[in-house]
């Protein structure tokens, strides 16, 4: 019973949440599509990823600090044996110098020598044989290193250059993808206006001709008006009826896609405060025609200065390369016939290294990067010209959605103005069912067009924002 219960409130909740009304206009869909947005979650870990980067390649100028330590153990004692023997003697001379104490010839004052032809000695020293022995057990060495590069190429400044350049490119793309991501909930948002008015006219020519079948089936009762007539106006009515149920479909399937976009359940109702307006937005086409707004044309700049410090890097490997290092470390252990004891010293080092010949490797490598680095340039002026071209033709869109705007409007007037006619006449016996019929289909496809028209606008509108890079 009480699972039943829980059941039932929980019901409740949802139905509730689900029939809540979500109010949305043109600010707010921007605010939660870049919220919920993907590809703004990955370009927003991409930039940290850069950051993060760039952070760790500019800690390469600092000297770097690092511990170590070796522990060894070996179970058996190494074992050596020094044989002994008979050493020769040496005295003190007047010059203060060690001399051979050998036996002279008393007669040529000259050393006496041996069978083995080797001079005698007055005396000699005699070194019992030496038994040693080493052990590792719990031998062990630690220290701190501190090393610090001097000149190593230009390495550590391209690397940290490139690294920098990789940041600035990621905040670039974080602007793309918003430009991308506002521009697709504008399309969305102008997409569910626009069915949202084309399911108006669609109701509102649904209703005008099944007011004339009303009134057809009428006269046709009391023998005033055809049969013939009547199933005119029928067919009519069957087709208002197929157009008003494709436009609250299209309607059903463009609220689907702004929730989905924004980030809501599909099935979420909206209520949208806007209209579509037939004025192009005052200030818009007071701009010039320039690409350094653009995010894309910054992006494929970066690249190519990218290209350019990988040159530098590249080149860096063939350089000589200067580094110094200091340590400290202390040892103990280390045991001779059992006696052991702990050292510790200081050690500085300072390291030079100088290619002198690679068989041309460094030189093709360089080619090959500079070439690369030509291809990025050329590749920025082609994109260049055709986003300038881009920008031309939004602009012109503009403009000519605008005009088209007021042509499909004074249309739409002359449409009326013929269906009241039209109306008149029919009513008066001047005009045929199929000319009153056609002036009701001429006045729906003009007021749908006036409709597609100002959606038109809309969307140039914002296509002309992301082109000059203000759409952020």
């Amino acid at each position: 019973m009480r699972n039943i219960v829980l059941g039932l409130i929980l019901c409740c909740l949802v139905a509730q949440v689900q029939g809540q009304t979500i109010t949305l206009d043109l600010e707010k869909c921007r605010e939660m599509a870049l919220e919920n947005s993907q590809k703004m979650a990955i370009a927003a870990k991409q930039q940290e990823k850069a950051t993060y980067e760039w952070k760790s390649y500019r800690a390469n100028f600092l000297p770097k600090l690092s511990g170590k330590g070796i522990y060894a153990y070996m179970q058996k004692k190494m074992s050596y044996s020094l044989s002994g023997g008979y050493l020769p003697t040496f005295v003190p001379g007047l010059d203060g110098q060690l001399h051979p104490n050998v036996l002279l010839n008393p007669v040529t004052n000259e050393p006496l020598t041996g069978a083995d032809g080797l001079p005698i000695f007055k005396e000699y020293a005699f070194m019992p044989d030496i038994d040693l022995e080493i052990g590792l057990r719990g031998a062990y060495a630690v220290g701190l290193m501190l090393e610090q590069p001097i000149y190593m190429g230009g390495k550590v400044r391209s690397a940290y250059r490139m690294a920098s350049i990789g940041k600035e490119m990621a905040e670039l793309n974080v602007r793309y993808n918003r430009a991308m991501v506002l521009s697709e909930v504008d399309e969305a948002y102008w997409q569910y206006l626009r069915v949202e008015e084309l399911v108006l006219s669609a109701e509102k020519y649904n209703t005008v001709v099944k007011e004339l079948v009303k009134n057809l089936s009428d006269a046709c009762e009391t023998g005033m008006a055809s049969r013939n007539d009547l199933l005119k106006a029928q067919v009519k009515l069957n087709e208002a009826e197929l157009m008003l149920q494709k436009a609250q479909n299209g309607k059903a399937l463009a609220r689907m896609n702004l929730c989905r976009v924004i980030g809501v359940d599909l099935y979420a109702d909206v209520d949208v405060r806007d209209s579509l307006s037939g004025e192009i937005t005052p200030g818009i086409l007071n701009s010039e025609n320039t690409l350094e707004d653009r995010p894309e044309y910054n992006l494929l700049t970066k690249e190519e200065e990218l290209k350019e410090k990988q040159v530098a890097l590249t080149r860096s490997d063939f350089l000589p390369q200067l580094g110094v290092s200091a340590s400290y470390g202390y040892s103990d252990g280390l045991s001779l016939n059992g006696q052991s004891s702990g050292v510790g010293s200081f050690t500085a080092i300072a390291s030079l290294s100088v290619p002198i010949y690679h068989w041309g490797e460094g030189r093709g490598k360089v080619k090959a990067l500079k070439a690369e680095q030509e291809m990025s340039r050329l590749k920025r002026e082609e994109t260049s010209q055709l986003m300038l071209l881009e920008i031309a033709r939004a602009r012109y869109n503009i403009e000519d959605s605008y005009l088209r705007v007021r042509l499909t409007k004074k249309s739409l007037e002359q449409a009326d103005e013929n269906l009241s006619v039209s109306k008149n006449q029919y009513e008066l016996g001047l005009e045929s069912l199929t000319n009153y019929l056609e002036a009701q289909a001429q006045w729906q496809k003009a007021w749908s067009d006036w409709i597609d028209a100002k959606a038109e606008l809309r969307l140039n509108e914002t296509m002309y924002l992301k082109a000059t890079g203000r759409l952020n």
